[in-house]
């Protein structure tokens, strides 16, 4: 899921779609009797679909002095997103609300407009969805992985929000609080990608990784996204007040977004004051006209693009989907708008012309490494005593693949293209070289890496170095994590003490260039904080995990999150990548461009791997 880039190739062509989101609910007319709705107010219930899969109804409400706002009573929310759970709300005095929802409370303030949690994140806890008791971390379910246990530092803190900053409006009735729709969704919003997204008719919540791009799953809830082509002043004052507080509390400030040092010191709503298209771009988002908004969006992706976490513009890359319906209905929505505004156009034309030079490094990378290595299978190469494993990204984790041999139907998954990010490209390849009697190194080449899931990384670094932890930082609750996973090394259904009889006798290093991006970042880190040898040139960074949000009007996004800016063993943010052990120096080519070649002479890495290694031997 997630902390991850997506190779250049496929990067430009997400790039150019909008993701929409969300999961299930429950008709309500079994469970407990639903308070009277303050006055003021109607309820319309809205059919829910989980994953793609219809859910039931839920009870949205609409205030009469707020036109085209949805809000939900904060139980009706829990339910509808953890199913079989409920919340209690007791009134503690006027106004203010003590929220229960059996993991931890939180206390809302309808006169100040408050939110308080002295355990946010056990408050908006979801993964009891994948396993009973899990806490809210990073997991994206492969089933050789699970969860193990965490230590914070300091082991406690209280988040609080003040909603009044952004116009958020939080309303109750004596018996139960009533927030926006989008702003609890935003406030349960994970790292497995569970939220959910209101289109105006009906609810889409994603369920997992799988359906975590609604476009695709659901093509016709963006469509009719497009149907609302105007919003009412108080849809967009609301809407807009959301982006502020999405951005200022949950945005991870990884360490190079154009526009970061001002979220952080200012937050996003002054820090576009402060730059040369920022009023512009603050007037599209909090335009009545959804096209504007969408094309204002779009301007904003150029000023937060952190390296391929942030996807906030993808709205106006909608145009450039693969569903002709939508590319069609983009260009409509939006023509007026571009017209209007030239300026946001040249900044996304200079913005996706920087992300096509970057893919274009990256394939001349790809195909200098061709040419320089000795021929044989896609994904693994050998040369006397040194192999060397091919591996481009840790993702997609081929989940039907691995639940199928758990349950004895199938043997490992395959080893091919469609599995390429798979860890099967990297247990394959340590099961070939420890069987060559020849091989006494292996290298895990990273140079083309753009990223994936978190399971891929926990299981590489358990498999050679019987490890499966990370290091991160919480940017919100300001809690240093270190987040612990067990992992079944020898695949035989069971994590127990004979997964530590699991050892792959070699000297494996891991080769880098500066393409290698998040989890093609993480994995050098904590590989060198384990002692593990580092080959090439510095890393390309990429500290954040990914997490989804919603718009109001259904629109998804994803921005680098404030729950997992990795950090190394000395609590360092590791943007700025990581420094290889040894450095080979990147050549310049007949052309001019970088000359990678180097990097690929086996004999050179055998002879850097056998010295480092010799010079640790006691």
């Amino acid at each position: 899921m997630n902390i991850g880039k997506l190779s250049p190739a496929i990067w430009m062509a997400v790039l150019m779609l909008i993701f929409v989101s969300c999961r299930d609910t429950l008709d309500h007319q079994d469970d407990y009797p639903q308070p009277p709705l303050p006055n003021g107010a109607t309820a319309k219930q809205v059919p829910v679909s989980r994953g793609g899969e219809q859910g039931g109804t839920v009870s949205l409400v609409f205030f009469d002095d707020l036109p085209g706002v949805a809000y939900i009573s904060a139980a009706e929310f829990q339910k509808m997103m953890l199913p079989g759970s409920k919340m209690s709300v007791e009134q503690k005095a006027e106004g203010i609300y003590l929220l229960d929802n059996g993991k931890a409370t939180a206390t809302v303030d309808t006169k100040n407009e408050t939110f308080s949690s002295a355990d946010f994140m056990a408050f908006t806890n979801l993964m009891d969805l994948l396993s009973p008791g899990m806490a809210n971390v990073y997991y994206d379910g492969a089933p050789y992985l699970r969860f193990d246990h965490m230590q914070l530092d300091p082991a406690t803190t209280t988040v609080s929000f003040d909603f009044k900053k952004y116009g958020i409006d939080l309303r109750g009735n004596g018996q139960d609080v009533y927030m926006p729709f989008a702003t609890l969704s935003d406030l349960y919003s994970d790292l497995y990608y569970h939220v959910a997204a209101f289109n105006g008719e009906r609810i889409f919540i994603i369920t997992d990784n799988n359906n975590s791009s609604i476009a695709d799953v659901d093509p016709d809830f963006v469509l009719q996204i497009f149907e609302n082509k105007t919003r009412t002043p108080q849809q967009a004052a609301y809407s807009y007040g959301e982006l502020c507080f999405v951005i200022d509390n949950f945005y991870g400030m990884p360490g190079r977004a154009p526009l970061e040092n001002g979220i952080q010191t200012v937050g996003l709503d002054a820090a576009l004051d402060a730059i040369k298209d920022g009023p512009m771009l603050k007037r599209l988002l909090k335009s009545t006209d959804l096209g504007e908004v969408m094309l204002g969006m779009s301007g904003l992706q150029a000023w937060m693009d952190d390296g391929g976490h942030t996807l906030i513009g993808s709205p106006i890359l909608m145009e450039f989907s693969d569903n002709e319906n939508i590319s069609a209905g983009v260009k409509q929505l939006m023509s007026s708008a571009k017209t209007a505004y030239p300026a946001v156009t040249e900044l996304m034309v200079d913005f996706i012309d920087k992300e096509r030079d970057k893919g274009d490094v990256s394939t001349n990378i790809e195909s200098q490494r061709m040419m320089a290595l000795p021929e044989g299978d896609d994904f693994y190469r050998k040369k006397g005593k040194t192999a060397i494993c091919l591996y481009d990204q840790f993702a997609p984790i081929d989940i039907t693949g691995w639940t199928d041999y758990y349950a004895g139907r199938t043997g490992l998954p395959a080893v091919n293209m469609q599995n390429k990010g798979d860890i099967v490209v990297v247990v394959d390849a340590l099961r070939r070289a420890v069987a060559d009697p020849e091989v006494k190194n292996l290298v895990i080449d990273l140079t083309c890496n753009s990223g994936g899931s978190l399971d891929a990384v926990m299981a590489i670094t358990s498999l050679i170095g019987n490890q499966a932890m990370f290091y991160s930082d919480n940017t919100l609750t300001h809690q240093h994590q270190q987040i612990f996973y067990a992992m079944d090394r020898n695949f035989d259904g069971q994590i127990d003490a004979r997964d530590a009889e699991v050892n792959y006798d070699l000297r494996v290093a891991l080769l880098t260039s500066s393409q290698a991006f998040s989890c093609g970042n993480l994995l050098p880190s904590l590989m060198k904080d384990m002692g593990y040898l580092i080959i090439g040139e510095r890393t390309g960074g990429g500290s954040c995990a990914v997490q989804n949000f919603c718009t109001p009007d259904g629109m998804q996004y994803q921005i680098s999150s404030y729950r997992g800016r990795l950090t190394n063993k000395q609590l360092q943010n590791i943007d700025g990548g990581v420094e290889p052990n040894v450095t080979i120096p990147v050549g310049t080519s007949e052309t001019g461009g970088p000359d990678y070649s180097q990097f690929y002479n086996l004999d050179r890495l055998t002879s850097i791997i056998d010295n480092w290694y010799d010079s640790k031997q006691p």
